[in-house]
């Protein structure tokens, strides 16, 4: 349902007007009429209408001056003036002030009917715009949470059996899907960064302990010393031992 004011000082218009709407719209809930500007200033902090039908000639302050005032708080309401006074600066004053639609009384119901619909088509427009929006943000978001949960997995499991269906399994994904997601994500494929983590571990631990290459190995997740003295290498060009030493002459 949207929210809908009317502001007029004549009794008789407002009660047209709310006729028409009750007749032909039943996805508009009226709320109370106003009959002066600072009614409707008011009425529109308390209901916050979706749309407002004002006429611009009312007591205390005139409609384009309580359209100035209530698109500070609510820059998005569609607003449609009616007003018997069809005078060019008025409707460039409306449209400066974020009004959607100027007519003139007397006003046709078809008409109104026609300028009511362009409005609500314009903010179903706007929600479904927003909702994608919002749906983009929190798939985003789930992403986001994603990958943190595969990058905190694969740390607190590097150093066991780790593959790409134990993670994809851990985290719901398809194993190929996954694959895409990590290297998009991090830059590098998931057996690169694996690689990567066992082999910074096994540095710290050729630096800062005495243990032995094939202790080294298999806190790192390698059973296989020789193959993990291979992969070692190929990645730093150098064994593990001559790693060590050289970290020794550095000191």
């Amino acid at each position: 349902m949207y929210k809908l004011l009317i502001a007029d000082d004549e009794p008789l218009e407002r009660k047209a007007l709310r006729i028409i709407l009750q007749r032909d719209f039943y996805n508009i809930d009226i709320k109370k009429d106003c009959k002066n500007g600072h009614e409707v200033v008011l009425n529109a902090k308390i209901y916050k209408p979706d749309i407002i039908l004002m006429d611009i000639k009312m007591p205390e302050k005139n409609g384009l001056e309580a359209q100035k005032e209530i698109i500070q708080f609510l820059p998005n309401v569609k607003t449609i003036i009616l007003t018997a006074y069809e005078k060019f600066d008025y409707a460039q004053e409306a449209i400066k002030y974020g009004v959607v639609n100027y007519m003139i009384k007397p006003v046709r119901t078809n008409d109104l009917k026609i300028a009511l619909n362009k409005v609500i088509q314009s903010i179903e427009t706007t929600e479904k715009h927003d909702n994608l929006k919002m749906t983009d943000i929190n798939a985003k978001n789930i992403y986001e949470d994603t990958i943190k949960i595969i990058l905190k997995y694969i740390d607190n499991n590097f150093n066991r059996k780790i593959n790409l269906n134990s993670v994809a399994n851990y985290v719901h994904l398809n194993p190929q899907y996954l694959s895409r997601y990590f290297k998009q994500k991090m830059g590098i494929t998931f057996t690169q960064y694996i690689t990567k983590l066992r082999l910074e571990k096994a540095k710290k631990l050729l630096i800062n302990t005495d243990k032995s290459i094939t202790q080294i190995a298999l806190e790192v997740g390698y059973v296989d010393a020789a193959y993990f003295s291979k992969v070692f290498f190929k990645n730093e060009h150098l064994s593990p031992y001559k790693f060590k030493v050289s970290s020794y002459s550095k000191v």
